[in-house]
């Protein structure tokens, strides 16, 4: 999955972009560190978009590493941000939670809806030291956001879905502690999920779901992943774990994914303040899918019910994902 998505070139996007648009449609600005785009910075590139636009904005980011921490926000709706493949352009921070809130301290903050991420890394350099450091925030209020074949890389709260609907196609996400969590409404297609060695004495938790006021029906479900850890990772020093409840009323969903032989048998480790818990597999596979030693507060569930946290039921994606993005609707690859 990870070399697939490395021999894709900017090439085929713009190829992607002719056949999305039935045109061929040129990028609005370019980002390049060397000088030859109309941008150095992607900051600067988002501050000379457009405010409120009803129709996508392209921005090239050129290959290159962007130490920059870059926010979109709320009146910038529709940016597209484009780089030239994910060991070619990296934006790169290291805010942690001394001294930001935790949506803050991420590397790339999306409030602006209908955001579109493809193709670059998304990193944040705080270390296991930093405790929650986010490569990406996604709080889109009422809104939407895209990413594909993008790597979010950090430790502690990797990606905060924190409010809106999330879609991430064919992305590596690592991380060690809750490393993605939120209230939002997101479904992983097709991603590599990466354990990290943490600290000596913690653990790993993947899923940390919650809930809020800011969306209806919360959660974050894992469809057709691969779940492993990283090379050189110590499965008998490290305790590791599909995740917890991080707060009331959020739901984990994890269904016809590749597990590895790190998850701890037991799946899940509970959370003693939350009450309202909905953590659920369905038909996994791999040395680490086997259900028999679950704790007892999650649930194994049905083809019917794996059904409601499809891009088509959970998400209603079909209204929003933009066609340049390939997904699937249904269970399995089906639509």
């Amino acid at each position: 999955m990870e070399m697939e998505g490395e021999k894709m070139g900017i090439l085929t996007i713009m190829m992607m972009l002719m056949w999305s648009g039935g045109n061929c449609l040129k990028f609005d600005s370019t980002v390049a560190k060397d000088g030859s785009g109309n941008y150095k910075t992607i900051a600067e590139a988002i501050n000379a978009a457009p405010k409120m636009s009803t129709k996508p904005y392209y921005i090239h980011v050129k290959q290159g590493i962007y130490y920059e921490n870059v926010t979109i926000p709320h009146e910038k709706p529709n940016i597209a941000l484009i780089g030239d493949g994910r060991r070619l352009t990296i934006i790169s921070a290291g805010k942690f939670m001394k001294g930001f809130p935790t949506p803050n301290t991420a590397t790339l903050e999306v409030y602006g809806g209908g955001f579109i991420g493809m193709m670059m890394t998304i990193r944040n350099t705080a270390g296991p030291i930093g405790g929650p450091a986010a490569a990406l925030t996604n709080a889109p209020f009422k809104g939407f956001a895209s990413y594909y074949r993008c790597r979010f890389e950090g430790y502690q709260d990797t990606i905060f879905a924190q409010v809106g609907f999330a879609f991430f196609k064919e992305c590596r996400v690592s991380g060690t502690i809750d490393f993605i969590s939120g209230g939002g409404r997101s479904v992983f297609q097709n991603c590599a999920i990466i354990a990290r060695t943490p600290l000596h004495g913690q653990g790993i938790r993947i899923l940390a779901p919650g809930a809020d006021a800011d969306t209806a029906n919360p959660g974050i479900v894992l469809q057709n992943c691969t779940i492993s850890p990283e090379p050189g990772f110590n499965k008998s020093e490290v305790t590791s774990f599909l995740g917890w409840p991080w707060k009331d009323g959020g739901k984990g969903v994890i269904m016809s994914s590749y597990i590895s032989d790190f998850i701890d048998p037991q799946g899940w480790t509970p959370n003693p303040a939350v009450n309202n818990i909905y953590l659920a597999e369905y038909n996994n596979r791999g040395p680490g899918s086997p259900t028999k030693d679950r704790v007892k507060w999650s649930k194994i569930i049905d083809k019917t019910e794996a059904s409601m946290f499809t891009v088509r039921n959970f998400l209603h994606g079909d209204k929003w994902i933009p066609k340049l993005i390939p997904y699937y609707l249904g269970l399995d690859g089906s639509n």
